[in-house]
């Protein structure tokens, strides 16, 4: 391909040609699936090199990374992307809270500044019509199972020009409000469950272990008020779905995992309600540095790998993200329970028992 034109996204106006060419090595000619799949991976590419905070063109298109997810993906919702929103951009939420309106932003909205496409957004496009579908009798669509990947609460740290790490958190958690208040409305509620797993606790600070993680379980059947004292584990979820949904353990481990007992018989369907979270105005994107400590930590976010899930150094972008909150008091200890070492390295009797070994064989 050669003089391809790429429309920048942030201003729509202005067109770039980019001459390139792209060679393509292997033991057999290309067949015309696998050159409409390089041509489109290219463009994604350049366009993503062209865009800047925020995103929201249409993904252009998307493909599954495994045979069996062919026909079972939605192909225009987007994947990990920080200049793409989850729910709503910096000016729809200043709009929305001038005007007390939503800040979904929608492909098909009339004000420019709530125009636009989102992660969530997208979602409810499909949910809706499977709801809408359910309603006029055309029968239940929705998949017994559903993934979706919210991801802006990663966040960017203090990258220049981009939305505050609390910004991309109000972003995500509104997002998630939104999908609960959409299936709470609708038909599904009465026998639908919403599971929520951060995807790592980035070994971040905490009094008891760095590994512990945000889960949430959300029906009309949960138990109010419960407090639930067992020890759970990311698989402990994953068991808790596949007894909802009457499929067999996949191994050993989720076989063996304690399900989450927050379920009650009796259902109470009463709808929710997405609540906006509150920003303040002067805290929305990130600005220049005005001290050399910002200054320090916004170098210390440009060296990070952010373009990617989980590539940046979790340490550093937990140092970033707290000064980012708490200026420069010093940030706690990373604490870790003793089975976390044990798990490492194993017992201490074991680990000295090994380290008298090594010695003897170092003398030999």
């Amino acid at each position: 391909m050669k003089n391809r034109r790429i429309v920048n996204t942030s201003k729509p106006a202005e067109r770039y040609k980019i001459p390139f060419l792209i060679g393509v090595v292997g033991h057999r000619d290309l067949v015309p699936g696998e050159l409409r799949a390089i041509r489109t991976a290219v463009e994604q590419l350049l366009r993503k090199v062209c865009s800047t905070y925020p995103d929201v063109t249409p993904t252009v298109s998307a493909f599954p990374t495994k045979k069996s997810l062919e026909g079972h993906f939605n192909a225009h919702y987007r994947n990990f992307d920080m200049d793409s929103p989850d729910a709503m951009t910096v000016d729809s939420y200043r709009a929305a809270r001038e005007s007390s309106n939503n800040p979904l932003i929608k492909d098909d909205h009339s004000d420019p500044r709530f125009r636009g496409n989102s992660r969530v957004g997208e979602w409810l496009k499909e949910f809706r019509g499977f709801v809408a579908d359910l309603e006029a009798g055309r029968g239940d669509h929705l998949p017994n199972l559903s993934m979706l990947r919210l991801s802006n609460d990663h966040t960017e740290g203090l990258a220049a020009r981009k939305p505050t790490p609390q910004f991309f958190v109000a972003d995500n958690d509104y997002a998630l409000g939104l999908l609960v208040e959409a299936v709470s409305n609708s038909p599904y509620w009465k026998d639908t469950a919403i599971c929520v797993v951060e995807d790592d606790a980035q070994d971040g600070p905490d009094h008891i272990d760095a590994h512990r993680s945000v889960a949430l379980v959300i029906s009309a059947y949960n138990r109010p008020g419960a407090l639930v004292h067992e020890f759970h584990t990311t698989v402990s979820l994953i068991r808790t779905i596949e007894l909802l949904l009457g499929i067999a353990p996949m191994n050993q481990l989720d076989a063996t995992a304690t399900p989450i007992n927050i379920f009650r018989s009796q259902p109470d369907l009463t709808p929710y309600k997405a609540v906006l979270p509150m920003v303040a105005f002067d805290n929305l994107l990130n600005p220049p540095a005005r001290d050399a400590a910002t200054a320090y930590w916004m170098k210390r976010t440009e060296e990070q790998d952010l373009t990617h899930a989980d590539m940046a150094e979790p340490e550093v972008l937990n140092e970033i993200i707290w000064f980012s909150v708490r200026g420069n008091a010093p940030m706690p200890a990373i604490s870790r329970l003793p089975a976390f070492d044990a798990l490492r390295f194993g017992l201490k009797e074991e680990r000295e028992d090994l380290a008298e070994r090594r010695g003897d064989r170092d003398d030999d």
